[in-house]
């Protein structure tokens, strides 16, 4: 099984959106809050080349925000 994770924050649709599909799709996922969990700058450190939330990690591997999250369950490519 794979480790999913989503880094959201309050207030945001796409991260709204990120765990809903998750949730349809029977995809259990861990979420952390920016803000609460991780500063932004922490967050800014370690993925830089993220510039949107969610911040969406596969086996600690970042895959990108909710479109490409969107893409890899529309192609049914395994999570």
């Amino acid at each position: 099984m794979k480790n999913v994770v989503l880094i959201t924050r309050d207030e945001c649709t796409y991260c709204d959106n990120a765990k809903a599909l998750l949730k349809m799709n029977n995809i259990k996922f861990t979420e952390y809050h920016m803000g609460l969990d991780y500063t932004r700058e922490e967050v800014l450190e370690k993925y830089p080349t993220q510039k949107t939330l969610p911040i969406v990690l596969i086996n600690d591997e970042l895959i990108g925000g909710y479109t490409e999250l969107f893409d890899r369950l529309r192609g049914k490519d395994e999570i």
